[in-house]
């Protein structure tokens, strides 16, 4: 019988692990000043036709809360570009999304390390945010034009701890028809400081959503220290540990179409920490915001399977 040779992957929970250790490639860091953007480049040291995503901050952040995350995407042949812009209080989303889409453009046009010896497919471009760089990855993901520049046709969308920014994202969000991964805190699904559910029921594209218990989104940043000189990055392991197995191979089976990583965009597999979500049990938090702020429980799952589906508005 002919036909494409089966491919046998290792268990999720295997998966998981493989993919929280660094990859095989040495990875090279650039700067994006040399085209006009700030940021950094991070990218295998060799490699033709290679995908590539760029990397949205949090507010008041950078991209060097997320050097460790950013190299180790590298050190599995992802190209990533991640701007530095837009990190005041009053930062704009749009703006941002604007930088992802010219960071993009610059991986997929122009050669980039030593002599050319790296180069990107235009086919495999994906984007990642973090926080307030989620609602800029969706934007810069959507199919409108941000401040001239023109949609990005891009292979996926991770959001990492998405959290809300202004009222019109979850139209921009219907605008988008790449496949999406959300990674979100159990207790942030809904609420001042995370859209998971708002992103589930408007992103145009197929969704996996897994959650992490006991976390919280500021666990994936890194914050360097003393300890930083014998790459201890400040993260909260677990949680950093299970944040870039999840990116690294749900990017590897959407962009790069490595199949064994499969497991990693189906939407009922529970993968380590990180727990799969029916879609059709994702409702309204059980308190509105301000509630939570007082101390109510924000979210909890819909246990009676009769509830399935519907939409349950916050008390």
């Amino acid at each position: 019988m002919f036909g494409k040779k089966k491919v046998v992957a290792p268990p999720p929970d295997e998966l998981m692990k493989i993919l929280s250790r660094r990859g095989p490639h040495k990875v090279e860091r650039g700067d994006l000043g040399i085209v006009g953007l700030t940021g950094q480049v991070f990218a295998p040291a060799k490699g033709t036709d290679l995908p590539a995503v760029a990397f949205g901050h949090g507010w008041l952040r950078g991209s060097k809360a997320y050097r460790d995350l950013l190299f180790h995407l590298a050190s599995w042949g992802i190209v990533v570009a991640a701007p530095d812009s837009e990190r005041g209080p009053l930062a704009s989303d749009i703006e941002l999304a604007t930088d992802l889409r010219a960071a993009l453009t610059v991986c997929a046009r122009v050669p980039l390390g030593t002599a050319g010896a790296i180069t990107v497919n235009p086919d495999r471009l994906g984007l990642v945010g973090h926080g307030f760089g989620a609602a800029a990855a969706v934007r810069a993901a959507s199919d409108r034009a941000l401040l001239g520049r023109p949609q990005i046709p891009t292979g996926a969308l991770v959001t990492l701890f998405p959290a809300p920014t202004t009222a019109d994202l979850a139209t921009a969000a219907a605008g988008v028809t790449a496949p999406a991964l959300i990674v979100a805190a159990t207790g942030e699904m809904d609420s001042m400081t995370g859209n998971a559910v708002e992103l589930v029921q408007q992103l145009g594209g197929d969704v996996v959503l897994r959650t992490l218990d006991g976390v919280s989104a500021n666990d994936l940043l890194e914050k360097p220290s003393i300890k930083s000189l014998i790459g201890i990055n400040g993260a909260e392991r677990k949680t950093h540990a299970a944040v870039r197995a999840q990116v690294t191979g749900y990017l590897l089976y959407r962009l790069a179409g490595e199949r064994q990583y499969a497991a990693f965009a189906e939407q009922d597999t529970t993968m380590g920490d990180a727990e799969a979500v029916d879609l059709t049990t994702v409702h309204r938090a059980d308190a509105d915001h301000l509630s939570q702020l007082l101390g109510i429980a924000a979210y909890k799952p819909v246990e009676d399977k009769s509830m399935k589906g519907r939409l349950i508005p916050g008390r």
